[in-house]
């Protein structure tokens, strides 16, 4: 009987046994298996998801920033300035392309200096549909790129879209590489688990065989007992033991039992694995636990802190946070318990006492039965946000000059109003436009412009106060913000000082440079202006002190306003009668003075303004050299003059001498005489007929290039004159310097004559001079008889004026 209870114990317990191996290493297996597959799809699918909303993240910072930033050289159609910007960009080695659209979807700027894609149509419809309808940014998302479409604005108009687009292949390929990496550690794993569980079923057999021949009411408990922990152990309680009280097979069973839930809850994801996981991620993986204690960290993190794993798993979290960002980082912490899942900025305390800015994201991980943890991921972008501070100080700064830009002039004008509306204090807005400036840069040549350009921010720099500003708006145009002015004296006196500092010589290249500047004033708070007006304002007033003659200043005032307007109409009639021509010229005879005979034609230019009829060039001719336009129609007039001139000689005695005003402007271009040329070349009038008037200025604007263009022009066969000579420099030097063959005494001088003692002073010093020199004189403004007979007396060789005639059409 007992044989048989034995027999039939031993039968049911090693079947108990077997089945109860069996079904756990079947559930082992299959729970490993899950298991193991739930953590390669949780890890692969958490990092994917974190690279891709990084990435997103920094595509939306990156066009939040750009737009931002191309708003002013958007809005002024600065092409240079959003090469800069669109390149600053393009150069980060994960961009695909960045382009600037218009409000209609044409491309504006791609990126490249040789603009290949300007004026294109995007083809994309979606694209076009979202800015057609939509003002916020469009992100698309496609197999290999991420891109973005974000409005750009200044103040409330929408001048256009920046797109940006970002490769998606680091991503993929980390992610693939990661998937990779799980699935080999996955199945050494398996690998592994499956010896385990050979050699643990073979324990399991042995020792039920042993417990098989045991038949007491011993057995019968304890196996109950442990049925009971193996079906919990199948429901995933790793790590549960049984108390080992005995020492005969049962004890051993359960010290097996005990040992193999150890090893299932040690190596149901081995150690290994998790540091090779761990130990390949590029960023600083550092988990804690729920008291902010580092309870393990990854190479990476070591690498980036400096110190090595046993000294941070013994610090606290807070030991590697700056001081800094301590509260936000707590903050940050928090919100992660209660499974707010976001990024910061912080920075790092390294080993060696420096700081290195990550940015910080994690998770709160609930472990069941267990404190939960956090794992937190640094990624370091020190790097990234330099470059972000470049592209943001180049959106602000000009970057030739590194003065402030148009965009942050006007941020700081709007400040300083503000504090001028609040205080007891004047703000004074000055434009300043530099002098003679394009000559120098097209003489010279575009790097000593910018060489000038620079030097002369530098001295307005110095002139400024504490809290004044003074920034480039393009070109040779800059503007100060003075504040804090007591009164209108004081914003004059700094206007003076800076005429005064401009007009030292520049040493630029070993030469040295004269130029000079117009000031426009305006002071705030007179009126209630705001930026707009108040920046026109100063504008208009600076223009003003160009008409006024150049290197000095002009405070606006409301006469300014409506001066302009007739100013702008008069421009607006001048540039249409350069299209049509609507130009004619009359003539003035030059008179021997022993003779009477006519000896020559001086053209002067005369505009049929259909408004208010013949205008003298007094009328027009500054704005026509200040805009350039009167090199074009200088060359009009001398082929006009000419071509006039030889249609009257068919009818003459004799050919007559053709004089010809000679703008500074066109005088100092440096192919004037190869024009003067082909003008003759053109029309086929005789070089020696002609005789071309410069005035002093023209000729001592920049002396050794003028020495060179007379030489060329005498070459020809040409005659010079000096006109107006004694009412500018009067300088004799450079008479002397210069193979002249005429003087002309100014209209000024003439007048007084012969009873005003003080001009026939100047007069005969200026004909003794021009006698000794060897020079023709020629007199203008010859009004009586009176003053031809001195002139005669004192040898002046020619004469003209309204006495002899006044200006006609040729052959009247």
């Amino acid at each position: 009987m007992a044989r048989n209870l034995q027999f039939r114990y031993t039968v049911a317990i090693g079947a108990v046994i077997v089945i109860v191996t069996v079904i756990l290493a079947t559930l082992f297996f299959f729970q490993s298996k899950e298991l193991l597959s739930n953590i390669k799809t949780t890890t692969t699918s958490t990092m994917s998801t974190a690279l891709h909303d990084e990435a997103k993240k920094r595509l939306v910072n990156l066009s939040a920033i750009l737009s931002e930033d191309l708003s002013n050289p958007l809005y002024n159609f600065d092409m240079l300035a959003i090469l800069q910007l669109l390149q600053s960009v393009a150069k980060l080695e994960d961009i695909a392309h960045v382009m600037v659209i218009d409000p209609k979807g044409v491309i504006v700027h791609d990126g490249t200096e040789l603009l290949d894609s300007y004026g294109k149509q995007l083809e994309e419809r979606e694209i076009l549909d979202w800015i057609e309808k939509q003002s916020a940014p469009l992100l698309i998302n496609s197999e290999e790129l991420m891109e973005i479409v974000s409005p750009v604005h200044i103040a409330d108009e929408r001048l256009g879209w920046v797109r940006i687009a970002l490769f998606k292949k680091a991503q993929l390929e980390n992610t693939q590489k990661l998937t990779q990496q799980l699935s080999n550690l996955t199945a050494e794993s398996q690998q592994r688990e499956r010896y385990l569980l050979y050699l643990v079923t073979t324990v399991l057999l042995l020792l039920g065989l042993g417990l098989a021949a045991l038949v007491s009411n011993r057995l019968v408990s304890p196996i109950r007992k442990l049925t009971e922990y193996v079906k919990r152990v199948g429901e995933g309680a790793y790590g549960i033991e049984l108390d080992r009280n005995r020492s005969d097979e049962i004890g051993q069973l359960i010290h097996s039992f005990n040992r193999m839930s150890r090893d299932l809850s040690n190596t149901s994801v081995s150690r290994q694995y998790l540091n090779d996981v761990l130990n390949n991620l590029c960023d600083a993986l550092i988990v804690v636990s729920d008291d902010m204690k580092i309870l393990m960290v990854n190479n990476a993190a070591t690498e980036m802190i400096g110190f090595d794993k046993q000294r941070l798993e013994s610090m606290s979290y807070y030991d590697l946070i700056d001081s800094r960002d301590g509260v936000r980082v707590k903050r940050w912490l928090s919100r992660l318990l209660e499974q707010q899942i976001e990024s910061i900025d912080a920075r790092y305390i390294t080993a060696a006492g420096s700081h290195v800015l990550v940015s910080l994201s994690g998770a709160y991980l609930d472990l069941s039965g267990a404190p939960g943890q956090i794992i937190t991921v640094a990624q370091d972008v020190s790097e990234r946000r330099k470059n972000e501070e470049h592209i943001r100080y180049l959106a602000q700064y000009d970057g030739l000059t590194n003065l402030p830009n148009r965009q942050l002039f006007r941020d700081r004008l709007k400040h300083a109003m503000k504090q001028a509306e609040r205080g007891e204090y004047l703000i004074a807005l000055m434009f300043i436009d530099l002098d003679r400036f394009k000559k120098v840069n097209d003489s010279l040549g575009h790097q000593a412009g910018d060489l000038l350009l620079k030097e002369t921010a530098v001295r307005l720099k110095k002139l400024l106060r504490l809290g004044d500003t003074v920034a480039r708006l393009g070109g040779d145009e800059f503007t100060i913000i003075a504040e804090q002015i007591k009164s209108i004296n004081d914003g004059i006196n700094i206007a003076s000082t800076i005429l005064e500092t401009v007009k030292e010589p520049f040493e630029i290249d070993t030469r040295k440079v004269h130029i000079g500047c117009s000031i426009g004033i305006v002071f705030y708070p007179f009126a209630s202006d705001d930026i707009g007006s108040l920046v026109q304002k100063a504008d208009m007033a600076m223009y003003q002190a160009k008409r006024n003659g150049r290197g000095q200043y002009c405070v606006y005032n409301h006469m300014l306003g409506a001066n302009e307007n007739g100013v702008i109409q008069q421009e607006s009639e001048l540039m249409e009668a350069l299209k049509t021509k609507s130009f004619h010229l009359l003539y003035q005879p030059v008179v021997d003075t022993s003779t009477g005979a006519t000896v020559g034609m001086e053209a002067l230019l005369r505009w049929d303004n259909p408004r208010r009829g013949i205008l003298d060039p007094t009328e027009f001719l500054p704005f026509l050299e200040n805009s350039g336009f009167i090199i074009e129609l200088g060359d009009w007039i001398l082929e006009r003059a000419c071509r006039e001139m030889l249609d009257y000689s068919k009818s003459s005695d004799s050919p007559l001498q053709l004089n010809v005003n000679v703008s500074m402007h066109q005088f100092n271009q440096g192919d004037f005489s190869h024009r003067v040329e082909s003008i003759l070349n053109k029309t086929g009038f005789d070089p020696k007929r002609l005789e071309l008037e410069i005035t002093e200025s023209s000729l001592i604007e920049d002396i050794e290039m003028s020495r060179n263009v007379v030489r060329s022009l005498k070459k020809l066969g040409i005659r010079i004159a000096v006109d107006d000579f004694g009412t500018g420099y009067s300088s004799f030097s450079y008479l002397r310097d210069f193979t002249l063959d005429t003087l002309k005494l100014d209209t000024s001088f003439i007048k007084g004559l012969p009873n005003d003692n003080y001009a026939i002073g100047i007069c005969t010093a200026l004909i003794k001079m021009a006698e000794i020199m060897q020079l023709n004189v020629v007199a203008e403004g010859v009004e009586n008889q009176q003053q031809v007979a001195w002139l005669h007396s004192e040898n002046v060789d020619q004469c003209q004026g309204y006495y002899f005639g006044e200006p006609a059409v040729l052959g009247d």
